[in-house]
């Protein structure tokens, strides 16, 4: 395995993320050619912290399931503002998949993984990489910095009445009343969006499940595949649901229902991006207008 830490700088910071790996190697008896998907994770915290329990125990899972695994500490408030956090994001999907020979992951499978705050950050590599206050900045065409697919845990993504709204007050400080809308993730599902999985439980009382709703009924107008797991209990922040992220004296809070989430998840990236996985359909950063709604972006034939 090939366990190190990167620092990525992008304009805007006040100095680097961190972009922690942990990369399986590969042997003569599993492939020593083989490649797989690398996932970028990004823990939650209101965008003003980073959850132990949503960094390295899930990239550890999923690394011993065959991924290579990223965590990424992006920067939250008051360092990290808009539009920090999501360059960050978008530096880290074109880091790995620049990197991609070195860490043995297939570059036409980079997907990111985020929770609460984190998932909203983590949905920018799906849903803005071609926001040009995102990529312009960063020096590259904005298809450099497109995930290929985005795995979202009881997910922040609406600005709406049913906001988090800690969460965008952290994110956009002064530029709140300016920027809500278009931060708002569900007003800025497009065509050209990759496939989504998103689970939630349905009594989250700290992010509603309405966020995960609004994202599905946008990805439904628009055309964009999404899998979505609803629970009926659970509180917010259940990262892996099971004794891994939990201390014992808080096992109270653990909801074992949702920990089948990783099983569905596996299944989700091996269709996906798997040995045998069907091939993402083709996009053109071209047909895209950033920032406008889905129901006037241009029409897409869906791949068969």
């Amino acid at each position: 395995m090939i366990y190190e830490s990167i620092q990525l700088t992008v304009p805007g910071a006040d100095g680097p993320a961190e972009l922690v790996v942990y990369a399986p190697g590969n042997f003569p008896e599993m492939g020593i050619s083989r490649t797989r998907p690398g996932i970028i994770i990004c823990p939650g915290g209101g965008y003003v912290a980073l959850s132990d329990r949503e960094g390295e125990p899930v990239a550890l899972r999923f690394a011993g399931l065959g991924y290579a695994a990223f965590v990424l500490y992006y920067h939250v408030a008051p360092r990290g503002r808009w539009p920090v956090p999501q360059r960050q994001v978008a530096a880290a999907v074109d880091y790995v998949r620049t990197h991609a020979e070195r860490y043995h992951v297939d570059p036409g499978a980079i997907v990111t993984m985020g929770f609460s705050a984190g998932a909203h950050a983590a949905a920018s590599g799906a849903l803005l990489w071609n926001e040009p206050e995102v990529y312009e900045a960063l020096g590259k065409e904005p298809r450099a910095y497109r995930a290929d697919g985005t795995v979202l845990g009881y997910p922040v993504i609406t600005g709406g009445p049913k906001a988090h709204r800690g969460s965008f007050v952290a994110l956009l400080g002064d530029r709140y009343d300016e920027l809500l809308e278009a931060a708002s993730l569900e007003n800025r599902v497009t065509p050209e969006a990759p496939p989504m999985f998103v689970w939630h439980t349905n009594d989250d009382t700290c992010v509603p499940v309405e966020n995960t709703l609004l994202l599905a009924d946008a990805c439904k107008k628009a055309g964009v595949e999404i899998e979505v797991r609803l629970y009926p209990h659970g509180s917010h922040g259940q990262s892996l649901a099971d004794r891994t992220v939990y201390a014992v004296e808080e096992m109270q809070y653990m909801s074992p229902m949702c920990a089948v989430w990783v099983q569905r998840c596996d299944e989700w990236l091996q269709r996906h991006f798997g040995d045998h996985a069907v091939p993402s359909r083709e996009f053109s950063d071209e047909k895209y207008v950033p920032g406008q709604p889905a129901e006037k972006a241009p029409e897409q034939e869906k791949a068969e």
